[in-house]
């Protein structure tokens, strides 16, 4: 019975099962990744320190910095093209927030055409 109560004491000051579940969650909300419509030629970028680590659509990376999601997007978007799925520490943004994140493109309306045709 001693021994048993050592061993529940010991493994209430240490944390025990408690503690080695939470840490790889831990590490998860250190990392990022990201989809972009269209494959990129470039294997890695490196962004505020980060490398960013990229295979045909695909691009992730192990550890970011505590920067606001969205401006991250916008930034990577400027660089990489249009993202279409992106997570940030945790954080994945919204169809609205990639809408703002990648950059605006002047679409052609038929209204526009039509003046431009006169």
């Amino acid at each position: 019975m001693r021994s048993f109560i050592i061993a529940v004491a010991a493994l209430a000051a240490t944390g025990g099962p408690a503690m080695a579940e939470t840490k790889p969650h831990a590490l998860k909300q250190e990392g990022g990744w990201l989809t972009l419509s269209a494959p990129t030629t470039q294997d890695h970028i490196v962004f505020d320190g980060a490398v960013w680590r990229c295979k045909a659509d695909v691009c992730r990376s192990t550890k970011v910095k505590s920067l606001p999601p969205l401006r991250s997007c916008k930034r990577l978007a400027h660089e990489l093209g249009t993202i279409t799925g992106f997570g940030y520490r945790g954080v994945s943004l919204s169809d609205a927030e990639l809408a703002q994140c990648n950059p605006a493109r002047i679409a052609k309306t038929p209204a526009s055409e039509m003046a431009a045709a006169r």
